[in-house]
């Protein structure tokens, strides 16, 4: 199988980089899943994990720790949070120059911009960028704020620039409220507006799954360019099976196995951990939905490479002698965050 992670962040939880009681709420939350996915041996320490991750030690997590073929990174800009967004520009556009074969980049465009969006977007596309990542909502005083994607002065002038400058793939952080914030803004349904305004580029639900799954089947039966991109949502693999039995068989039913699209959550939970949780995962007998080597070559990276035009075969040819492969035939995987804990020692 040709195996891209569709959604995974080079994070940073720095003390520095945390922006107050939300940003530490923030932080908190997230390492709180990580010891329940990750095994003891690999897990890594609140000391560990409060870390600035590095370019380098990013990408031999992904591609010497795991056997990922390709990542989809993905830039954030949760500025309510971290001072660099979460998981920075520059980080993006680091990696893309650097693997571009190896790395799909998409933008962390802040919304709250007002109208500068358009400009960070123009930017962000010069450098690289393969696709536009938002965030519906900030914590301000004590309150939630949130925009819509049916927003059409807002948020539409961003579409048309990056559909202008030939982007066809979007991706909106929904379904999955973090730290003391409400659901406000992670209802799915403002993206019907945005499909229907340009149906010829597609609109992942990132987290799609933890709620609102009704609502979610109802957009993948309905629009062709509406996917799911199941990131955190593939652990209740391993964390919730009942519950994961009930989300693919729903969107497996509505939209069809070619609009799911697996994403690990790295550097969360390690891709290696997912992959090995998943790749032990069945459906029950009593599902019409079967995972048979067809349905997981989709899931797993045929969808998304899809979307981006890459023809699996020949980009698996093109990586098969690159500076991973080559170490990973040498010396086989490097074990779970080896390679982050050995610089945090140091």
């Amino acid at each position: 199988m040709f195996l891209i992670d569709g959604t995974c962040h080079p994070y940073n939880f720095s003390p520095a980089n945390l922006n107050g009681r939300f940003g530490k709420a923030f932080a908190d939350v997230l390492y709180s899943y990580h010891p329940n996915v990750n095994p003891a041996p690999y897990a890594l320490s609140r000391e560990e994990w409060d870390h600035d991750w590095q370019c380098e030690e990013f990408v031999e997590t992904m591609f010497l720790e795991s056997e990922l073929d390709m990542i989809c990174m993905h830039s954030l800009p949760i500025f309510d949070a971290f001072k660099d967004g979460g998981s920075a520009t520059a980080k993006g556009a680091w990696l893309k120059k650097h693997y571009p074969e190896r790395v799909l980049w998409y933008a962390g465009i802040d919304m709250f911009e007002g109208e500068a969006a358009v400009d960070t977007a123009r930017e962000c596309i010069a450098l690289g960028a393969d696709g536009l990542k938002f965030y519906p909502a900030r914590y301000v005083n004590g309150r939630t704020e949130a925009w819509r994607m049916d927003d059409e002065g807002l948020v539409f002038p961003v579409l048309q620039l990056a559909h202008d400058a030939g982007i066809r793939n979007v991706a909106i952080h929904k379904v999955l409220p973090i730290g003391p914030i409400s659901a406000h803004g992670m209802q799915v349904d403002d993206l019907a507006a945005a499909a229907n305004a340009f149906p010829d580029m597609n609109f992942q639900i990132i987290h799609a799954g933890f709620m609102f799954v009704d609502e979610t089947k109802m957009l993948l039966g309905n629009f062709p360019n509406i996917y799911a991109t199941l990131e955190a949502s593939f652990l209740l693999a391993m964390l919730n099976p009942d519950m994961m039995h009930r989300i693919l068989d729903e969107f497996f039913i509505f939209g069809g196995p070619d609009r799911v699209i697996f994403a690990s959550a790295a550097v969360n939970p390690h891709p290696q951990v997912v992959l090995d949780g998943l790749a032990k995962y069945e459906m029950p007998e009593t599902s019409p939905i079967r995972l048979t080597p067809d349905v997981r070559e989709l899931v797993m990276g045929g969808n998304l490479a899809r979307l981006h035009g890459i023809d699996t075969a020949e980009r698996k040819a093109a990586l098969s002698d690159d500076v991973f492969a080559r170490e990973r035939a040498a010396h086989g995987l490097r074990e779970p965050f080896s390679s982050v804990r050995q610089r945090v020692a140091a």
